[in-house]
Formats: structure tokens, C-alpha cells, sequence
């Protein structure tokens, strides 16, 4: 069993208004040099799977079919550790 991180953001041409409205938060507690924050989502879950192509399909299938809208979002991911049982 494998611990699996996936990453999902907004495409770089998509608006990001949470993270204009972050932006203009910091900006106004005086942060002027912090810029273009993005927001997203981070998944973490257990994979009972040990080969690496079949946890490849099976993140990517539940990656696309699941957890991001492909129009407007993309992702990435990468295996942890192993979880012992």
C-alpha cells in the first residue's frame, strides 16, 4: 500500500478569484512582495497497489474522471511513501 499527494490547480488562463481576492488581502497587511497567488486543492489517500503503472492509471483515471474538472483544472501527483499495515 501506497501513500499517494495529488496536486490539483486551476489552468494558468483561468481566473483565479480566490486568489486575487488572497492577494489583495496581503497586499493590504502591507506584503507587497508577495504576488500571483494561486489557490488549489491537495488530496491525500492511500492506494493498496504496488505496481507503478497500475497506481499511474488508476490516479490519473480517478484524477480526470473524479477529482478535477479537465476543463478548467490540471494536476499532478507523486507516491510518498509505503503505508504499512
Amino acid at each position: 500500500m501506497k501513500k499517494v499527494e495529488l496536486i490539483v490547480t486551476l489552468k494558468p488562463q483561468v481566473l483565479d478569484t480566490q486568489g486575487e481576492a488572497l492577494n489583495r488581502a496581503v497586499h493590504e497587511l502591507d506584503h507587497d512582495e508577495i504576488n500571483n497567488i494561486r489557490v488549489g486543492k491537495v488530496l491525500y489517500f492511500d492506494i493498496d497497489e504496488t505496481d507503478d503503472a497500475k497506481i499511474d492509471e488508476n490516479v490519473r483515471q480517478l484524477s480526470e474522471k473524479l477529482f478535477t474538472n479537465t476543463v478548467i483544472e490540471t494536476y499532478s501527483y507523486k507516491v510518498l511513501e509505503e503505508v504499512s499495515q
